[in-house]
């Protein structure tokens, strides 16, 4: 089958971590034999064809899908929304130019990518993951129920990564019933393999000499890595030491997070974005994962974050809580 995968962010190359669970379902779809058809943001136009891969690159502000995430980036308002609705516009051109070529079509993110799936091909099967960050924005913008309403009763094959997402895409759409099915995806086995233990090898690789809490995330509110630092500071060590934090990403809190950690008193390392080999390699080395993401004031919330299911995979004991003392406790227990 010829599959047209629309996404806003898809991996610019490999081990790039950005749309990297896009990048692993169009694995998954290659290995099932389909022919995939890549439509997605990028810095400039350009067209790749890897075998029976080909990524299409439509321009795009690359503040939008590559930096420190969309959703922060439109909630601050302005003219980015103008480069957010050239790029859906640009998406939904696209879409119609190739669909002659596509048997079915699959999207990430329902705006833009299911309704410009949905504009462009009424007739085909059409598959649309929803994940946290588009179905708060519909649950925000005025047109944001009528959005939900037209994918529910456009005949799109509507997934969750989580429950309630789905639950709250319901409300929206007005559904008397649950609407679509949860499904949350799945990460590279291969990659993210079981570990028996942290590896020695790794830690002193890494330099890890004290127990070590990782992270791994851009450095953006939604993530909670204050609160995680807040409930290391709570915990003293055998020899009264505190952990070390480990955070795998970047972004706009950087700084804060530093002076935050040097305030606290918390050994912290910030490593920047790291390819997705180095992150498994890290979770195989620490000696805890956490996830302490948080609700923003404006209700988002993250769906099912990847990376806690990474974690998970690996085998690294994982605590996932915003509350300081639920962190502070599995601390301890190191």
């Amino acid at each position: 089958v010829r599959i047209g995968l629309l996404t806003t962010s898809f991996p610019r190359c490999p081990g790039d971590f950005a749309g990297s669970f896009v990048g692993d379902r169009a694995d998954r779809l290659l290995e099932a034999g389909h022919a995939v058809e890549v439509l997605a943001a990028g810095e400039r136009p350009s067209t790749i064809v890897d075998g029976r891969l080909t990524v299409t690159r439509l321009p795009a502000d690359p503040r939008l899908f590559y930096g420190e995430g969309a959703p922060e980036v439109l909630e601050r308002g302005g003219s980015i929304w103008w480069s957010a609705a050239q790029f859906s516009s640009a998406l939904a051109g696209a879409a119609r130019t190739h669909v002659r070529r596509w048997d079915a079509l699959e999207s990430h993110w329902l705006v833009p990518s299911a309704l410009a799936a949905s504009a462009a091909a009424p007739g085909r099967a059409r598959r649309a993951y929803a994940h946290s960050g588009d179905i708060a924005l519909l649950e925000r913008i005025p047109l944001g129920r009528a959005v939900a309403r037209r994918l529910a009763r456009d005949g799109t094959e509507l997934c969750f990564v989580s429950a309630d997402l789905q639950a709250r895409f319901a409300r929206l759409a007005g559904a008397a019933a649950l609407v679509g099915t949860v499904e949350a995806l799945e990460v590279p086995r291969m990659l993210f393999s079981p570990r028996h233990g942290p590896d020695l090898q790794l830690r002193r690789q890494l330099g890890l000499a004290a127990p070590t809490v990782l992270a791994v995330g851009r450095l953006v509110p939604i993530k909670g890595h204050a609160v995680l630092l807040h409930a290391c500071a709570r915990v003293r060590l055998s020899g009264a030491c505190r952990p070390e934090v480990v955070i795998l990403g970047d972004g706009p809190e950087r700084s804060r997070l530093g002076e935050l950690a040097a305030a606290l008193e918390v050994p912290l390392r910030l490593t920047g974005t790291v390819p997705r080999a180095q992150v498994a390699d890290w979770m195989r080395a620490a000696d805890l994962f956490a996830h302490p993401s948080l609700r923003l004031p404006n209700g988002r919330t993250e769906g099912a974050p990847i990376a806690a299911r990474e974690a998970l995979a690996v085998g690294i004991p994982v605590v996932a809580s915003s509350d300081v003392s639920t962190l502070a406790g599995a601390i301890a227990a190191l």
